[in-house]
């Protein structure tokens, strides 16, 4: 029996692989009631022969990390959507996010 291999969509993934760095801007909200800017970094890499993408993120303020969040990016296959499983600093237990990827061009 041959394994499986990923489809075209979870190739799709691998665009967002690499390590990214860039300035947010985060509006007032319940936990940030000023907001502000910070600095955001992530590091993605195609993992699982493929299948997933993994996702390491981190939040800077003020020269200190603040918070911390950890991914794994894939598809169904089944309900044809990608789908997000997001852990972080805030809230330890897992989300689980489901959409589609679109481009911009």
């Amino acid at each position: 029996m041959e394994n499986p291999k990923p489809t075209e969509a979870h190739r799709k993934l691998n665009a967002l692989a690499g390590r990214w760095v860039g300035k947010e801007v985060i509006p007032p909200c319940p936990w940030d009631p000023k907001g502000g800017t910070a600095i955001g970094r992530c590091d993605n890499r195609v993992a699982v022969d493929g299948f997933i993408l993994a996702h390491d993120y981190e939040q800077e303020r003020d020269g200190k990390i603040n918070f911390r969040g950890h991914g794994v990016f894939t598809y169904d296959t089944a309900e044809k959507c990608y789908l997000l499983h997001w852990w972080d600093s805030m809230d330890v237990a897992v989300n689980v996010l489901k959409g589609k990827m679109t481009s911009s061009g």
